[in-house]
């Protein structure tokens, strides 16, 4: 499977961990419970744990004397991660010591294909952070994080891609129609992400406890900023998480609201289900999109319906739970169709003969 990956996609999987657990999750239950222990323990060979021991310093350094935070921890070490990876039998820091500008070219080169221009940037980001440790811990004897240079970023470049009314309305109703208990998670999600223009982890993690019943609110813990947010519970919306914990969640000692429909019952480890439940219902729905079409597309095209129905932009910054009204003005570009639509007129070129006159 991981060789079939690689040729697909060119590259190792982004976090093989978490990759690998999609495929065993369902049958290590049944191992522990038949042999004991599973997988069975064994020691790791030389270069591995060189590499182990090289990110964990790594991730202390990170953490202790840069003070980031997890998420930042998390993301630049896949990404050292998997440099080592294809450095294979080079990765040691003996080998280490060796690097130079060259051999981070190639593996640019063998990294960036296919890759946004947002996401080439943060290789680079990543690479530089992971090079400046290489020499705090006297790895290398050179600096060669000054001589990585990603592309560069303009701020709002990009118009962000968002479903179309009718779009999310199809979706909706395609996803109404399935009552298994998949699809009323499904639903109840989708209507989550449509009402509130959620991030996708603010409403896979979203907790039991997080929903206020009795005065109909709802507790959101911003995944960005881990602010939180008490927004209303409006009726669709409970109706939808009430039909799905009567009739399609899973018994579960769990306090997540959504959980996986598949033994074993426990909430997802990642919002990729999130995404792949997403896409699985536009293919249902025969819904064609171009580009992106993920949780944030429902956040785009919520706050488009909302700049097209002229509310400020402050509310709508409480809604998505940006700080700043600076953060929301990016999604005024998503109305750049409403701008086509306005005509000006303009002044006519006047005749010779007219100006004669």
């Amino acid at each position: 499977m991981l060789q079939r990956y690689r040729r697909r996609y060119r590259r190792p999987p982004d976090d093989i961990a978490v990759w690998r657990r999609r495929y065993t999750s369902a049958i290590l239950p049944l191992l522990r419970a038949t042999q004991g222990r599973w997988p069975p323990q064994v020691s790791p060979i030389a270069q591995e744990r060189s590499q182990e021991a090289l990110l964990c310093g790594y991730g202390r350094w990170l953490t202790e004397v840069c003070g980031l935070s997890q998420d930042t921890l998390s993301k630049n070490s896949r990404a050292a991660r998997m440099f080592l990876q294809w450095r294979g039998n080079r990765a040691k820091p003996d080998s280490l010591a060796l690097l130079n500008i060259a051999e981070i070219d190639a593996y640019f080169a063998w990294r960036m294909p296919g890759l946004r221009r947002a996401t080439r940037s943060g290789v680079c980001q990543c690479m530089r952070s992971f090079l400046r440790y290489l020499l705090a811990s006297k790895v290398i004897d050179a600096d060669l994080s000054s001589l990585v240079s990603g592309p560069i970023m303009y701020d709002n470049a990009e118009i962000p891609r968002a479903f179309t009314e009718e779009q999310v309305a199809a979706l909706l109703k395609c996803t109404r129609r399935d009552q298994s208990p998949k699809g009323l998670r499904d639903y109840a999600m989708f209507l989550m992400l449509t009402t509130y223009g959620l991030r996708a982890g603010e409403v896979v993690w979203l907790s039991l406890q997080d929903i206020d019943w009795k005065n109909d609110k709802v507790r959101i813990q911003r995944s960005k900023t881990q602010a939180e947010s008490f927004l209303p519970l409006m009726r669709p919306v409970g109706e939808a998480l009430i039909e799905y914990l009567r009739r399609g969640r899973p018994q579960s000692s769990s306090r997540k609201v959504f959980l996986r429909c598949r033994a074993p019952y426990r909430p997802f480890c990642s919002t990729s289900p999130l995404n792949d439940s997403i896409g699985s219902r536009l293919k249902e729905a025969g819904i064609e999109v171009n580009g992106r079409h993920g949780p944030h597309a429902f956040r785009f095209a919520r706050a488009l319906s909302l700049l097209r129905a002229s509310v400020p932009l402050k509310p709508i910054a409480d809604l998505l739970g940006h700080k700043t009204t600076s953060s929301t003005q990016v999604y005024l570009k998503l109305q750049t169709e409403d701008l086509r639509a306005v005509s000006l007129n303009l002044p006519k070129k006047e005749s010779n003969a007219n100006v004669a006159k």
